[in-house]
């Protein structure tokens, strides 16, 4: 034999390379069994991170619905605590013209009077009259050519050239002091202004002498508005309480001033309704979710319908493969004990009482039967009825924060220390609120799924719920039991396929062997045919 030559049913008339593949066929079993537990290894992964992305969405959604969390002008997220929302309270205000009024959880109910008695106003200069129509540039206004000139406004250094129109110099002090500046050709003037309100915030100063020419070549003769003013109202007899804005909070109440006043009312109660709504939509999302968690964990598993390799792919229809999945994707993660676990342990906590509050139970708020797994029922009535007595009760028992720093137990923790941090994650606990405790409980399962999948696709979702959430599976080398198993599988895989070549080199050189031996005697048979012919 040849080496590499492989001699394919010459001699003997066979379908070799059939045969072979027939041969493998049967050989291929292990490795094709291999492959299709690497594949329900896969999908369980992706079931799994679908459920944490469901977790974190519903966790991130309602914390925002429910102003827990908020969004800061400049695009980040800030948490708050249920005394700053501002659903759970009403407010009027009896001059709207004055001023319009806004509760927080925390503002008393009852009546509160307001005075407002001047407005904040932010600094400003302007022409007081056109400008000089023969000077319009910076060299003209301050008298200089060729060389540059440095004026400072607002302890700021601003260059101007000899060249530089009047927008040029708005375009400049606008760029480097953060103040508003422009020039209106319309009217011929100059107009400079804070962009903050206040005594202490809001200023315009001219700090040297290029300045302050620049200041009298712009007509700024008017200069009493150079320092801004703070608002000043009186609330609830107390007199000259300052802020630097005109949009205050006080007492729980958030106030946007509009104009000055004589002395108004503001009525704040409990917003019944608006807390009820607030409360049942939490309820009715947090029961879809849960609802999801109970279909999958009691999906049926079709063990005869593992799943396709690609041989089998190729003799199937697309509607034929995507049926055959559905039963082989079914019950992945039937009755799984991660998930099992955190829906026990939210079922537990969210009955237990709240230090300083109550029970949910106090309020109407319910579980249905076993069946339903955790999902909650509200009383309506008995809910509003107890908004409408107590809702800063009702509120703390299910939004209160606790004020116990969190903590986490480690391996390397001594049993002194371990028992320590299990007395201040109960105390924890105890003085959380019961929506708290399922968000509390919930990031705790999506950590835990982390550990058994990986993140997935969504590290930058999860660590939005918690900044730290990744950092056990990153210490452990971001490699989850899921991700060893397929690398364990990977490695079957690869062993066996190095057996396969073995196996089928093996047969090549027996049908080889078999094809040469074959050939020879074919080529004695027709010498002797030969031979025998000629005599």
């Amino acid at each position: 034999m040849v080496s590499g030559i492989r001699f394919g049913g010459l001699a003997s008339g066979m379908d070799t390379e059939g045969m072979v593949k027939q041969l493998m066929q049967s050989e291929r079993i292990r490795v094709d069994k291999f492959t299709q537990q690497k594949i329900l290894k896969q999908w369980q992964q992706t079931e799994y991170n679908s459920m944490n992305k469901l977790m974190a969405n519903f966790i991130l959604d309602s914390r925002k619905k429910l102003e827990l969390t908020k969004t800061t002008s400049s695009g980040a997220l800030v948490s708050g605590g249920i005394d700053s929302v501002t659903w759970a309270k009403s407010a009027v205000s009896s001059n709207t013209s004055a001023f319009d009024v806004t509760a927080s959880a925390s503002a008393p109910s009852g009546v509160s009077t307001l005075e407002v008695v001047q407005l904040a106003t932010g600094a400003s200069v302007s022409s007081q009259t056109s400008l000089d129509t023969d000077k319009t540039t910076a060299g003209q206004l301050l008298g200089f050519s060729g060389t540059t000139k440095t004026v400072r406004i607002n302890e700021k250094d601003i260059v101007l050239l000899e060249t530089d129109t009047l927008s040029d110099i708005a375009q400049k002090i606008r760029t480097e002091t953060g103040l508003n500046a422009n020039y209106d050709a319309t009217a011929n003037r100059f107009f400079i202004s804070s962009k903050t309100t206040g005594s202490a915030d809001a200023k315009i100063t001219f700090d040297n002498a290029d300045a302050e020419n620049l200041r009298d070549a712009l007509k700024f003769t008017n200069l009493s508005n150079t320092i801004g003013k703070d608002a000043i109202i009186k609330y609830n007899g107390t007199n000259n309480l300052t802020y630097s804005s005109n949009n205050i909070s006080i007492n729980g109440l958030n106030i946007s001033l509009k104009a000055t006043s004589g002395v108004e009312t503001i009525r704040t109660d409990t917003n019944v309704d608006g807390a009820y709504n607030k409360i049942k939509e939490f309820i009715d999302e947090y029961n879809k979710l849960i609802d999801v968690f109970n279909v999958k964990l009691g999906e049926k598993t079709y063990r005869d319908f593992p799943p396709l390799t690609d041989e089998q792919k190729k003799e199937m229809s697309e509607s034929d493969i995507k049926l055959w999945e559905e039963k082989a994707k079914s019950g992945l993660i039937r009755n799984d004990s991660t998930i099992n676990n955190m829906l026990i342990k939210m079922r537990q906590d969210i009955y237990q009482s709240v230090t300083g509050a109550g029970s949910i139970y106090e309020f109407g708020i319910t579980t249905g039967g076993w069946r339903d797994n955790g999902k909650l029922q509200i009383d309506e009535t008995k809910l509003k009825d107890a908004l409408r007595n107590d809702s800063e009760k009702v509120l703390n028992t299910l939004f209160k924060t606790s004020s116990t720093p969190e903590v986490t137990i480690n391996e390397g923790d001594s049993d002194a220390d371990k028992t320590a941090k299990k007395l201040l994650i109960a105390q924890r606990q105890a003085e959380s609120g019961a929506f708290i405790r399922i968000y509390d409980n919930m990031t705790n399962g999506i950590k835990d799924i982390v550990s058994k999948s990986g993140p997935g696709s969504e590290s930058t979702l999860l660590r939005s719920i918690k900044s730290n959430i990744l950092v056990d599976y990153v210490t452990k080398g971001s490699k989850s039991l899921l991700d060893s198993d397929i690398g364990d599988i990977d490695k079957r895989i690869d062993r066996e396929n190095q057996r396969l070549i073995t196996i089928e080199q093996r047969y090549w050189k027996q049908f080889t062997a078999m094809e040469q031996a074959m050939s020879q005697m074919n080529s004695q048979s027709s010498w002797l045919s030969q031979q025998f012919g000629g005599q």
